[in-house]
């Protein structure tokens, strides 16, 4: 037997059991998932006989009869004409690489090589990579601080105005003229809801942009439940009534509908779909999924019909459980109440559920996810120093929101009877989060693309003060970058860092799997020719 073989045999009987083998134990548990996928491992019932039919029975590539997805013609140009029907889109497009490849087509689509793009800074990484792979500039939209969470609130519309109408007066130049609202500025993106649920002033937001013939790109990955929850009172409304020009959903996070699948929708006349068309049959797969298609098909056509009374009996489950979380003591939910208390929340989006460890006394966000798990085998979506998010779908169960509001009543009353008052005040300077404020505006010497290309050296995480990253650093989830390539690190910045990383919080981006060791610029401003 040759030493390859001996190798792989020892590899396996060291790995059992293989994924497969976990997934199905994992299947067979009773975890229970606060997380996406949306269809919370259950099927939905939609009158097909004996429900989704075998995989490998369906999975096929593009033969006579069935379309092309790239060039959609026949069957799967009639589900996207539906879906967009239902939307109320100009056109949609059905993505099998997620809302990632949907971002990238969107600024691709939008925007010139080397042009300039008005952004959140609380994006997905996917909005960095375009900028960088198209050569951007960008400039950031910073969110308003929620601090007694320690999460992002909305973008203003009035700093978009203004970034605009600055960006304009550069444009003219001396003679200050700035009525023909020329910009180098080609877009505008921002994500509604966020990771968190926020949901910013879509319809103020999308005109101060149209004031100058820009488009405005929402990553609505997180909301792609929102277009069916029209017989509800508490759901926020999708983008796509409020103006936005280009919306993408991940139908995966939030619907019934396989992991990876999502969808992006075109609505009025600034942007060119014929862009968005040739971006996405590059930023594609040239094989997709018939699987995840016909998953998507079949979840639209799901919710635009028993799915609309499914969210009404989902809004009422979500109630049923805020009015159960309205006794705890130190434990401290996330509610509607943002809205009065920030301006720039313009709505909320009640499926995320958070869960602030902020008034508990030695007890962060890393210690209720791992008692969730471990004693009451619910597994969370999302993990930050100070606070946990449950995510949620209409999916879920009532005995899952039971499980959740005992587990939580109980971790709660734990926690008051650990000191005399059982909770603390809140200081946003204790924690990771109070550092907000100084990580607001990183400075930047160079442009993502330029740093990316730069020639660089390995620096220790805690000598990186001073210094010009040249990588992103992010927590994930969200994949939000608190450092991109070509800014400056910070004390406050590497701080942030270091206590994410004490607090046992995945910390990706760098090359270095433990973020320990960061690659930064040996010299900025000298770049590759490459960029």
């Amino acid at each position: 037997m040759g030493n390859r073989r001996i190798k792989i045999l020892n590899y396996r009987k060291e790995k059992q059991p293989g994924l497969l083998e976990r997934l199905t134990e994992y299947a067979g548990s009773d975890a229970y998932p606060f997380h996406m996928p949306g269809h919370k491992r259950r099927e939905i019932t939609d009158g097909i006989p004996g429900g989704f039919p075998d995989p490998y029975g369906i999975d096929i590539t593009e033969i006579d009869g069935f379309d092309n997805l790239h060039h959609a013609e026949g069957i799967l140009k009639d589900a996207m004409d539906e879906a967009a029907a239902i939307y109320g889109t100009d056109r949609s497009w059905y993505l099998v690489n997620g809302s990632t490849c949907g971002i990238l087509s969107a600024v691709f689509a939008t925007t010139e090589n080397g042009g300039k793009i008005l952004t959140a800074r609380n994006c997905h990484k996917a909005v960095y990579h375009a900028i960088c792979l198209n050569r951007l500039e960008a400039e950031y939209l910073y969110p308003e601080e929620i601090t007694e969470f320690g999460i992002n609130g909305g973008i203003r519309a009035e700093d978009v105005r203004k970034a605009l109408e600055k960006d304009a007066m550069h444009c003219a130049g001396n003679s200050g003229d700035v009525r023909g609202k020329i910009t180098k500025i080609q877009a505008v993106l921002i994500t509604s809801p966020t990771y968190e649920g926020v949901v910013s002033d879509i319809r103020a937001i999308a005109d101060a942009a149209h004031e100058y013939g820009i488009p405005l790109i929402v990553d609505e990955a997180h909301g792609a439940h929102l277009e069916y929850a029209d017989q509800c009172h508490s759901f926020p409304k999708s983008a796509l009534e409020y103006g936005a020009d280009i919306v993408i959903q991940s139908l995966h996070k939030t619907l019934p509908c396989f992991t990876q699948t999502a969808i992006l929708h075109v609505k009025g006349k600034l942007v060119d779909q014929d862009r968005i068309s040739r971006y996405l049959s590059m930023f594609q797969t040239s094989s997709p999924s018939y699987l995840f298609m016909a998953g998507m098909e079949r979840c639209i056509r799901y919710m635009d019909g028993d799915g609309r009374n499914g969210m009404v009996r989902y809004e009422k489950r979500l109630e049923r459980f805020m009015e159960r979380m309205e006794g705890l003591q130190v434990l401290e939910v996330l509610d509607r109440e943002i809205c009065g208390k920030y301006r720039t929340v313009a709505g909320w989006d009640p499926s995320k559920i958070v869960v602030s460890t902020m008034c508990a006394e030695d007890f962060h966000g890393e210690e209720l996810a791992e008692t969730l798990r471990r004693k009451y085998h619910l597994e969370m979506e999302m993990t930050a120093p100070e606070y946990v998010i449950a995510m949620t779908s209409l999916m879920d169960t009532e005995e899952g929101f039971e499980r959740l509001g005992t587990a939580l009543r109980e971790i709660d009353g734990a926690l008051r009877h650990r000191t005399e008052s059982g909770r603390k005040e809140k200081a946003a300077s204790e924690t990771p989060e109070g550092l907000e404020s100084k990580l607001s505006h990183p400075v930047r010497r160079m442009l993502i693309c330029e740093a990316m290309n730069a020639d660089t050296e390995r620096t220790a995480l805690q000598d990186t003060v001073g210094k010009v990253s040249a990588e992103f650093v992010y927590l994930y989830p969200p994949g939000i970058p608190i450092i991109a390539p070509g800014e400056v690190f910070t004390d406050a910045i590497v701080e942030k860092i270091m206590a994410y990383k004490a607090a046992g919080l995945l910390v990706q981006g760098p090359a270095d799997p433990d973020a320990d060791v960061i690659l930064t610029c040996q010299t900025p401003g000298l770049v590759h020719k490459g960029c």
